[in-house]
Order: structure tokens, then C-alpha cells, then sequence
């Protein structure tokens, strides 16, 4: 069986570990889509459920996340230091740059779901998702080391719960 994610998470309040959370998230699909090209013991129905799953994910949960970090995230902490104003720039251009990567894994997660016997549509799916892999993990280190210790040292409890709900009502 290809990995199952999500379900039984407990709600959680802090702003950080909700985007934690995020990121596990951004790391596991990325993954799941790489998988699920690679995994040739994998059944058909099993590789349609991962590129459908994969497909949801970074069709309508990724870009939220990148809103809260544009909308919510980057003109609340800009001007911070000029470490964090570096840390902001680059992650305002990785969102950016993801773009064509994320299209190509999609682009290539659609055709496998509606083929997945096919060896050459499975291949072209593991190589748009593992760049992309590696790219994320380089993005989501960034802001985990930079940013997120800034919202946590820098912003009252007050901003924190008011980013939260930004983030709850981009979902509702």
C-alpha cells in the first residue's frame, strides 16, 4: 500500500505549529507523488488514489498555504532584521519558481492516474517529482530556520491568533 496521510490530527492552535504542520504535509505529498511513479508493486487503484490525493493537495491546500505566507506571513514580518527581509525575498521567489515544477508533477500525476500501467508515464511523474522534492525541502528549511523564529520571538500572542484566523478563514 502506497502511505495514507492525514486524518486524526487534534486541531491546533499556535501559529507556528500549525504551519509545521503544513510543511509535514508539503514533504509527504511531495514524496507520495515521487512514490507513486517509483512504486512498481504498487496496484493500479493504489497509484490512482495517491495521484488523486496528490492532485487535491497541491491543486488546493498548497496554494492556501502559499496565501498565508504572501498574505499573512511576509508583510507582517518585513522589515523585521535584514536577515528575515533576505529569508522573505527568497521565499517570495521559490513560490514563484515552484510554479512550472508543480505544473509538470501535475500535469505528469494526471496522466499516470489516467494510465498507470504505463512504465514511461510513471517515469515522467518521478522526474518532475523529485526535483521538485528537493526543492521544497530546501524552501520549507528556510523559512523553518529563519522565519518561524522570528514569528515566534517577534509577534505578540494577539498577532498570532489574529494570522491564525486568516489562515482558518482562507479554508472555511
Amino acid at each position: 500500500m502506497i502511505v495514507r496521510i492525514g486524518g486524526g490530527r487534534e486541531e491546533l492552535a499556535d501559529l507556528v505549529d500549525l504551519l509545521l504542520d503544513c510543511h509535514a504535509r508539503i514533504r509527504s505529498f511531495a514524496a507520495l507523488a515521487r512514490i507513486a511513479g517509483e512504486r512498481a508493486d504498487a496496484t493500479h487503484a493504489e497509484v490512482v488514489d495517491a495521484c488523486e490525493r496528490v492532485e487535491r493537495y497541491f491543486g488546493i491546500a498548497l496554494p492556501l498555504h502559499v496565501a498565508d505566507e504572501e498574505e499573512s506571513i511576509l508583510p507582517r514580518l518585513r522589515g523585521v532584521s535584514p536577515e528575515v527581509d533576505r529569508a522573505l525575498a527568497d521565499m517570495h521567489a521559490q513560490h514563484a519558481a515552484h510554479q512550472a515544477g508543480l505544473h509538470a508533477m501535475l500535469s505528469a500525476s494526471a496522466a499516470v492516474r489516467q494510465d498507470p500501467g504505463d512504465a514511461a508515464k510513471r517515469a515522467t511523474l518521478v522526474a518532475a517529482a523529485a526535483p521538485l522534492e528537493r526543492e521544497f525541502a530546501e524552501h520549507l528549511a528556510l523559512e523553518e530556520t529563519v522565519l518561524f523564529p522570528a514569528i515566534r520571538r517577534e509577534w505578540s500572542a494577539d498577532v498570532q491568533a489574529e494570522v491564525v484566523r486568516e489562515l482558518r478563514a482562507r479554508r472555511a
